[in-house]
């Protein structure tokens, strides 16, 4: 899991270490995130993970923003166990459920396809999705409780498909992770991350099998609350964002969702 701390660039640079409810703000403030002046704090899947660095610097001058990337479903315990979100994005809509009362608005900013990411050069020659069943091939997918992994296991039991030892990852960064390092031979990622690896010689197999994954927006009830976290989720549903959305390869809300 990745906390992201961007400070107003008027500001002194701060060092700041979030762990699940708590974060440092600039030395002696005792300002956690999002209790600022203004402050936002935005809870983001981790295939948002260059999106919402891209939110930031847009967004009302830049450094707005006090971003926690981590996977929807670690996202969303945490704001069980009481973490302050103003915004929250996960990577389907089933993520959000179990916090669907501390929600204020939803809506659904663009949606992300599942694909099998390839280890730089293909080492393994992997060339449909029943090679990964092969002996020998190392193959990464999400947990069962992330979407990704949600999206994958889909995938594979409509192929009919069983994976022996699979490596489990808590996110899909971490899957992302494992391929692009030469770890694992294949991976279940989405689309936007494999095309952010592609500079690391990681390439992919289309799946059509995956339906579309929802990427759903909330601005919880403390978000609506706060006037600053307001008026950026009325920026997320906009076209400024939408367009950093498919600049990183994300579908439209309206072409996929």
């Amino acid at each position: 899991m990745r906390f992201v701390i961007r400070p107003r660039r008027t500001m002194a640079v701060c060092a700041a270490l979030m762990l699940a409810t708590t974060a440092a703000g600039c030395a002696g403030s005792g300002a956690r995130p999002g209790e600022g002046p203004g402050g936002i704090t935005v809870f983001a899947a981790s295939s948002l993970t260059d999106v919402v660095e891209t939110f930031d610097a847009a967004y009302d001058g830049g450094g707005r923003l006090r971003v926690n990337v981590g996977s929807s479903s670690q996202l969303v315990a945490q704001i069980q166990s009481g973490a302050r979100a103003d915004v929250v994005i996960t990577a389907d809509n089933e993520a959000l459920e179990p916090v669907r009362p501390e929600l204020a608005r939803e809506t659904v900013l663009a949606t992300n396809q599942l694909v099998l990411a390839l280890a730089p050069d293909n080492p393994a020659g992997v060339a449909v999705l029943r090679d990964v069943t092969a002996d020998g091939i190392r193959t990464a997918l999400c947990a069962p409780a992330v979407p990704c992994g949600r999206a994958a296991d889909h995938v594979l039991e409509t192929a009919d498909l069983h994976l022996a030892e699979p490596s489990l990852e808590d996110s899909v960064r971490s899957v992302l992770t494992k391929v692009s390092s030469g770890q694992a031979d294949a991976g279940f990622v989405y689309r936007t991350d494999a095309l952010a690896a592609a500079d690391s010689g990681v390439t992919y197999l289309a799946l059509p099998e995956a339906p579309p994954n929802p990427y759903p927006a909330a601005l919880t009830s403390v978000g609506a609350g706060n006037d600053a976290a307001a008026a950026f989720y009325e920026w997320l549903r906009g076209p400024e964002a939408a367009a950093i959305l498919e600049e990183a390869g994300f579908v439209p809300a309206g072409d996929g969702a």
